[in-house]
């Protein structure tokens, strides 16, 4: 049983659902009087948190997840949007919702990454990321080449449209899409998986996540880095991308009625015949 005195909410800001959201909050604050729990918007936080609560899809998770991180404390997802993966409680789950203001609810750790970008010797760029890190050719230049190094053990060279690096979180994200596998949440490791690969031998790779990832531009006049889908930046050849298990994990709020396998076929069909 945790204490609970200060919430921040996170809600989906694309101006859908509006009403959805306003319920919601409306049911926060109910719970939050009956149980003297103080409840804030995320932007009008005062550094005091012992929560973070996501209302929208997987979109506002990432948002509110990162919010938590830099709080340390756990992020609940209640899902009003439309796939909502990492969002594992429904809106008419009051008994559960409830318990986010009694403390009462358990909590499981998810691996993050550190992202860093180097460049003539300098860190030009930092990210810690959830689901992943993409490396993706621009749209109007050709396809890529890049080499990546495994704790110095080296890769065979990647051309193509470019490389996702996917925790196992993000498994089930970008990763699922172009064919990679989904690795139970929990897990630490890194997928390694390339984008629409020039080579029809390359096929992703799972690799244990106490090493480092390397990834070096090379004949490539310039790429884009994306992390979790919030934060990006422009690479050039030469520069150097490299990727490594954050040494804190991300707290998540899980759903004892919910186990990962339940989310796979409820939201993604696993198993189901066609």
């Amino acid at each position: 049983m945790r204490k609970i005195n200060n919430i921040i909410v996170c809600f989906r800001k694309d101006g859908k659902r509006i009403e959805e959201q306003q319920s919601l909050m409306n049911l926060f604050l109910e719970y939050g009087k009956l149980h003297e729990v103080s409840i804030v918007e995320a932007g009008d936080e005062d550094q005091k948190a012992d929560l973070v609560i996501s209302g929208g899809g997987d979109g506002t998770f990432l948002d509110a997840a990162r919010i938590a991180f830099l709080y340390d404390v756990p992020v609940a997802g209640i899902n009003i949007g439309h796939m909502g993966f990492l969002t594992e409680i429904n809106p008419d789950e009051l008994q559960m919702i409830e318990k986010l203001f009694t403390g009462d609810f358990t909590v499981n750790t998810r691996m993050m990454i550190d992202v860093a970008v180097a460049r003539g010797g300098d860190y030009i760029f930092n990210y810690t990321a959830l689901n992943e890190s993409i490396i993706h050719r621009e749209t109007s230049s050709g396809m890529i080449c890049f080499g990546i190094d495994y704790n110095d053990e080296k890769l065979p060279e990647y051309r193509g449209d470019g490389v996702i690096i996917s925790t196992p979180t993000g498994s089930t994200a970008y990763n699922l899409s172009c064919s990679g596998p989904i690795i139970y949440p929990t897990e630490n490791s890194f997928v390694i998986n390339a984008i629409a690969p020039h080579a029809l031998t390359h096929r992703p790779i799972v690799l244990p996540a106490d090493g480092t990832i390397k990834v070096h531009l090379k004949d490539c006049g310039k790429a884009a880095l994306l992390c979790d889908g919030k934060s990006s930046v422009d690479i050039f050849e030469n520069d150097e991308i490299a990727i490594k298990k954050s040494s804190r994990k991300l707290q998540v709020v899980s759903n004892p009625d919910r186990s990962f396998f339940d989310i796979l076929s409820n939201k993604l069909h696993f198993g189901r015949r066609m």
